[in-house]
């Protein structure tokens, strides 16, 4: 990638352009830096992609800028504004991580049939059965009211993926 500075200002450009806007020069294949900067062309160094958090969104700047002698194309990192919906999400998935979907329909379906026995007539596995059930329930619900919170927040915060938030 190469840009050219024009009125100085930087702006894209290609090494195609440069001999179609000189088309009276013989340019090599390979042309030198230093050709390139008599006619204020100059090659750019692109970043790597940062590394962000869950949050955030990388997006590559417009133009580049020049760093310690050397044009640079860089990244811009945002946060991603948290909804109310994001949360939910992240409490969906942390409610299904320690209690898939189809254990929270039998836990249901264990917990009508135990209800119709009534619970006088349970047998001691039955009775641990429903504690171990229940102590999962007591899981799910509190990160249900996590979930509550954060939603009511305002702003939400960006980073509410973090345990931090859900312990």
């Amino acid at each position: 990638m190469h840009l050219k500075l024009t009125n100085g200002q930087p702006e894209i450009y290609t090494i195609g352009q440069l001999r179609r806007d000189n088309p009276n020069t013989s340019f090599p294949k390979n042309i030198p830096d230093e050709r390139l900067a008599e006619y204020d062309v100059y090659p750019v160094t692109v970043l790597d992609r940062p590394t962000t958090e869950t949050w955030q969104r990388a997006t590559r700047n417009d133009l580049p800028t020049l760093v310690d002698g050397v044009w640079t194309l860089g990244w811009a990192v945002v946060d991603i504004p948290a909804t109310a919906e994001m949360v939910k999400t992240e409490a969906g998935r942390r409610i299904v991580a320690i209690c898939p979907e189809w254990k929270q329909r039998n836990l249901t379906a264990q917990a009508a049939q135990l209800a119709k026995k009534g619970q006088a007539n349970w047998t001691p596995e039955e009775q641990a059965a429903w504690d171990a059930g229940e102590a999962l329930w007591n899981q799910i619900a509190a990160i249900r009211a996590k979930s509550d919170l954060l939603e009511a927040m305002d702003p939400i915060p960006v980073d509410y993926t973090l345990d931090t938030y859900w312990t």
